[in-house]
């Protein structure tokens, strides 16, 4: 496996064991990183769309490997939160300083772990 150095050492390719150990899949990390990327601009582009943002899952969800999906899935929900959530809030920050944003974020994360049997994940 090469590396690449921009990246933190990420390798090119992982390989994914199913549960006995025994080799399930190799994954493309470049492909993985643009598909999450892709995934992150088209869910964020369909804010307020709920039916688009249903359509945008649900082929997504049915055109790759449900393995993959996930982590694909991962990666848009963490890019998201990253380039898109953060900024947001940044600004919100700035603009509405009397409204406390992060500290409702965190007390509804709060509630959805009591509430939803979370276990802290």
């Amino acid at each position: 496996m090469n590396a690449r150095p921009d990246n933190n050492d990420i390798p090119d390719r992982i390989m994914i064991l199913g549960e006995d150990g025994a080799p399930k899949s190799v994954v493309d990390v470049a492909r993985m990183q643009a598909d999450a990327t892709r995934l992150m601009y088209q869910m964020a582009a369909a804010a307020s769309d709920n039916a688009e943002l249903d359509r945008i899952g649900t082929e997504w969800a049915a055109a790759l490997d449900p393995d993959y999906f996930g982590y694909v899935a991962a990666g848009a929900l963490s890019l998201l939160v990253r380039n898109i959530l953060a900024p947001l809030l940044e600004v919100l920050d700035a603009t509405a300083p009397g409204h406390d944003f992060r500290r409702t974020l965190a007390e509804s994360r709060d509630h959805a772990e009591a509430t939803l049997g979370g276990g802290g994940q």
